[in-house]
């Protein structure tokens, strides 16, 4: 995928495209990754960052790819009365199982890029991403969802 950063000398092999329904595409940057067990990972939480990324980040939103192995912990009781959690899927099937993808907002914390603070949401739009990307972060699909939406201040950190 041959795609421009703005300012830069050559094509960046670590941009993503996103695809809105209503709008034209437009393209950000993916800085890195984090892989999370059991839920979304929290504000703050470091991400693993790609190589050659930082010097290109100030001319794109960033983002970070992450890939969720969602579980639930499931808690029993033995005939002894002690308590036993293992991690499975739901066995009611309420919860989301298997494996998840996302974009969601990263940004610099001192000397390290963390995913950013807010209750992002998905947006509806997705992100085609570059092979770079998906030989890095081994399994990620060619196109995610970004969650880019704070649905309590309305913000949208890549418009």
């Amino acid at each position: 995928m041959n795609t421009t950063v703005v300012g830069a000398a050559e094509p960046s092999r670590w941009t993503a495209r996103l695809h809105p329904i209503p709008r034209r595409a437009r393209e950000v940057l993916v800085i890195g990754w984090h892989a999370a067990f059991a839920d979304t990972p929290a504000a703050g939480t470091p991400i693993a960052v790609f190589p050659h990324t930082e010097i290109i980040a100030d001319h794109l939103p960033v983002m970070a790819l992450v890939r969720i192995e969602h579980a639930t912990a499931i808690d029993t009781i033995t005939a002894d009365g002690t308590r036993e959690t293992r991690w499975g899927n739901d066995p009611f099937g309420i919860a989301k199982t298997g494996i998840s993808w996302r974009l969601v907002p990263a940004h610099r914390a001192e000397d390290r890029w963390v995913i950013a603070r807010g209750w992002w949401a998905a947006s509806g739009e997705e992100a085609v991403l570059p092979t770079s990307v998906t030989e890095h972060a081994l399994g990620a699909p060619t196109v995610v969802p970004v969650y880019d939406h704070d649905p309590h201040t309305g913000k949208r950190w890549t418009s």
